[in-house]
């Protein structure tokens, strides 16, 4: 199995988590890598919204307390965005219900998140 396939499964797996309604991998320059789920949007702004997004909090953080920010997380009536960081060059970007818990969620993308870098390095 190819690095794509085996990006594209586990993008796939987070889909089956309850509550979320799709999952994106984006470059931190704002390029689509991959993803999963049942939004229909733009890729391409979508990424480069999410990547502008996380590079702003990013920023924001290091400013305040100098610190590193680990993920970012939006919420609407309908939606909660959650962003995390990846790689140096990567985000995992997951859309799920607002009601979603992102308590119980959060701990899965973070595995996913180490997961996914484990792939791209070639592991």
């Amino acid at each position: 199995m190819d690095r794509q396939q085996r990006l594209d499964g586990l993008l796939n797996e987070l889909t089956k988590e309850g509550g979320v309604l799709g999952i994106a991998l984006v470059s931190r320059d704002g390029l689509a890598v991959g993803s999963s789920g049942k939004l229909s949007l733009s890729r391409e702004t979508f990424s480069a919204m999410a990547a502008t997004t996380m590079g702003a909090a990013e920023i924001a953080i290091a400013e305040l307390d100098g610190g590193k920010a680990h993920h970012l997380i939006a919420v609407t009536d309908r939606v909660k965005l959650i962003i995390l960081g990846v790689t140096r060059d990567l985000l995992l970007v997951a859309c799920t219900q607002a009601d979603a818990s992102h308590d119980q969620l959060l701990p899965r993308l973070e595995s996913a998140a180490q997961n996914v870098a484990l792939v791209v390095s070639g592991g």
